[in-house]
């Protein structure tokens, strides 16, 4: 799993209106999760957490942010859409 590879999501979400629009569109989470790691995004959801967040960056409360959602969800993909 990947801080980069959340980061890189997170980004496209912002920038990228028709790829939010085909994720908004599909039917349900595990879909959307196929679809996400059909273009090469692998993150768990405490990466995504992160990531999502004002500045996106490695500082030590976010680094707690991720060991805690680990600990609620594990590496559970599907947690997080």
């Amino acid at each position: 799993m990947s801080l980069e590879s959340a980061l890189e999501f997170a980004r496209r979400l912002r920038e990228d209106p028709d790829f939010r629009w085909n994720l908004g569109g599909m039917a349900d989470k595990y879909e959307r999760r196929r679809f996400i790691a059909g273009l090469g995004y692998n993150f768990t959801p405490a990466e995504l957490q992160c990531a999502a967040s004002p500045g996106g960056d490695r500082s030590p409360a976010r680094v707690r942010m991720i060991e805690k959602a680990l600990e609620l969800h594990g590496d559970n993909p599907d947690a997080f859409i």
